[in-house]
């Protein structure tokens, strides 16, 4: 595989972590957070570089979540802004398509210090959590990089405004309650 020489901006918006509280405790700083981190955040870095990534037709690439469609309890801060995320990549890529390809990466549960930060004392749920995936693992930060370079790839010309899963096949698990 061939990868892209044109420019290609990754975007987290893990940097500011994870907001997980219920609705109705969710202040006005923790919603300017997660919007800032999570959307506004790419969307700036994206436009500051709009130029260059049109000069050599490159691709903006942001990393979403599985929250932007799939969520659960005290996320609605992260889904909601996650969710706008998506969005704005799927709007950006009609907009700018002819000059820039727009993409993201929505993973699920990635072996990361945050995951295992958000299940602090709680070991056996952390495993719960790992074997209810169908692959019955987490995703590494390295799966995501190569899944980034491919969507990156030069070759990949006409994938735009695509929000990938990449979530170890939890988005295609139903779950009833018993």
């Amino acid at each position: 595989m061939r990868i892209a020489k044109q420019p290609v901006a990754l975007i987290t918006g893990a940097a500011g972590g994870q907001i997980a509280k219920p609705s109705g405790q969710l202040t006005a700083a923790d919603w300017q957070q997660a919007v800032g981190v999570n959307l506004l955040s790419p969307f700036w870095l994206a436009m500051a570089f709009k130029a260059e990534f049109a000069a050599y037709r490159g691709s903006f690439l942001a990393i979403s979540s599985i929250h932007e469609k799939l969520t659960k309890p005290a996320f609605v801060a992260c889904a909601t802004s996650k969710a706008a995320l998506s969005r704005i990549v799927r709007a950006m890529a009609v907009e700018l398509g002819g000059d820039v390809r727009c993409n993201a990466i929505c993973p699920a549960a990635i072996g990361t210090p945050m995951l295992g930060g958000g299940f602090e004392g709680r070991p056996e749920a952390l495993a719960d959590l790992e074997q209810y995936r169908p692959v019955g693992l987490f995703g590494q930060p390295e799966e995501v990089a190569q899944a980034a370079l491919s969507a990156c790839f030069d070759g990949a010309g006409f994938l735009n405004g695509a929000c990938l899963d990449l979530s170890g096949g939890i988005s295609a698990r139903l779950r009833d309650r018993a």
